[in-house]
């Protein structure tokens, strides 16, 4: 089973979800604040956590972080 390391687009919580177990990836919310906005971690960078942090919630993908 694949683990995927998860950070939080709100909050910057990490956590680990494990592919297979009952839920999709795409399905996971933050186990801190309940947000489903969430990248892989090591796919961020620390300007990119700004930026996406600095953004409201509504506006916050990982698309708009370039």
């Amino acid at each position: 089973m694949n683990a995927h390391r998860l950070e939080c687009l709100r909050c910057g919580k990490l956590w680990t979800v494990a592919q297979g177990a009952g839920r999709g990836v795409h399905d996971s919310e933050c186990p801190r604040c309940g947000y489903v906005g969430w990248a892989e971690t090591a796919e961020l960078t620390e300007t990119t956590r700004r930026l996406l942090r600095d953004r409201p919630p509504e506006l916050r993908s990982h698309r708009y972080a370039a």
